[in-house]
């Protein structure tokens, strides 16, 4: 009946390809673009580590752990994300920053990408990526806390909100900053100043959205340095510069062996 009513007196149109959105449940865009981004796969070949997509290996091919190699100093030990940041996505994101209002579908994704990776099953609490000050006034909410919570009614973890906070405020991060940009922007972002509720756990931080994973990085190693036992990300999004990335040293190495076969 709600969406009944929902399309009858209140039309909205997805605002991915502007169809009429027909359930409350779908949020900002419709059944249909939703349909695309479950079953898109651009993320399941992927560094085994940061999860960025990698270059599909030939079909006779098979290697249970790929890295991409960008990311071996990373401090985090885990990261996924439940799709690419497009359609759907990208624009229950861009909502998200506004409305602090997760879907029913998106809460689904989340909870079913949380369930797909036994690395996330150890956790014993989530941390939702610190906003700094300034940023919380103006948006009045962290929509990264947003979604943890929304995680945590799922999962029964607790939401750590308190233990770390943003202590500078960094220049938002844009696709084509290049990694050391980034990299001294994030200096000294973050303090942890409750180490007793993060010390010897297995840490799950939420975000939005995974770009280059610098973020993520910094906020983990200061975890870590304050004795955090591992620090795993979850976002909802995930943003890469170029679809696939080169392959690591090994990888080239076996596809040579095959073509000179």
């Amino acid at each position: 009946m709600r969406d009944a009513i929902l399309s009858l007196l209140y039309p909205t149109a997805c605002r991915v390809c502007g169809a009429v959105i027909e359930s409350w449940r779908d949020g900002v865009a419709c059944a249909r673009c939703w349909s695309e981004i479950e079953q898109d796969h651009s993320l399941k070949d992927c560094c085994r580590k940061c999860g960025l997509p990698l270059q599909p290996l030939p079909i006779e091919l098979h290697l249970s752990e790929r890295r991409c190699g960008r990311c071996d100093a990373f401090a985090f030990n885990f990261a996924r994300s439940c799709g690419p940041y497009q359609g759907a996505l990208r624009e229950s994101v861009l909502q998200l920053k506004t409305h602090p209002h997760i879907s029913q579908r998106m809460r689904q994704l989340l909870g079913a990408t949380f369930n797909d990776h036994c690395e996330f099953q150890h956790s014993q609490s989530i941390i939702p990526m610190p906003l700094h000050p300034t940023r919380f006034a103006e948006r009045r909410f962290n929509q990264a806390e947003t979604i943890a919570v929304a995680l945590s009614a799922m999962t029964g973890l607790r939401v750590d909100a308190a233990s770390v906070i943003r202590r500078k405020q960094t220049p938002r991060h844009r696709i084509g900053m290049g990694a050391r940009e980034r990299a001294r922007s994030l200096e000294h972002a973050f303090r942890v100043r409750a180490p007793r509720l993060i010390r010897d756990r297995i840490v799950l931080v939420i975000d939005d959205v995974m770009t280059t994973a610098s973020t993520a990085h910094e906020l983990a190693k200061i975890l870590l340095d304050e004795g955090a036992r591992a620090v795993n990300i979850l976002t909802i999004a995930r943003a890469v510069e170029t679809r696939f990335e080169q392959f690591p040293t090994s990888e080239n190495s076996l596809l040579r062996g095959r073509a000179a076969e």
